[in-house]
């Protein structure tokens, strides 16, 4: 860690960039098809095995409401701790890990966006492009995943 930043995993959904605190991420998994669970909300997805332990899958691309699900080639998991274990969210490609400075982060940004409020950290400016800073660990809230 940089006193002046933090590194974040930068990752698309769609044709939009992402990126999340490197720290909130425990590993990049490569994409292995979830196995189906009834009843459950429709961007999880199911659930894996991860070295004999039982993962669930939550898609977030469906939970951004930004495309359909369509894996490709570059399609992975994101490993995350929650309080509850730990859980993967599907993205469409990893890029890379950036060291973003606090004076390119807006922390509150003048926007209307799909994703939830809550879930949004800010947008970066990252050399000639946007990055918009997403708190993988709102995004995959167990809460929102009961039923009825």
């Amino acid at each position: 860690m940089n006193e002046n930043g933090l590194k974040y995993l930068i990752y698309k959904i769609g044709e939009e960039v992402y990126g999340s605190p490197l720290l909130s991420i425990r590993e990049v998994l490569e994409y292995q098809a979830p196995k189906f669970m009834p009843n459950m909300v429709d961007y999880f997805t199911g659930v894996i095995n991860v070295r004999g332990g039982i993962v669930g899958v939550i898609d977030l691309r469906l939970k951004f409401k930004l495309i359909e699900k369509n894996k490709n080639s570059q399609t992975a998991l994101l490993l995350c701790d929650t309080d509850r274990g730990l859980i993967a969210a599907v993205v469409d490609a990893v890029e890379s890990v950036q060291l973003i400075e606090e004076k390119d982060l807006e922390k509150e940004p003048p926007i209307q966006s799909k994703i939830d409020k809550s879930f949004l950290i800010g947008v970066a400016r990252n050399k000639d492009r946007l990055i918009t800073i997403v708190d993988i660990h709102k995004s995959i809230s167990f809460e929102e995943l009961k039923v009825g």
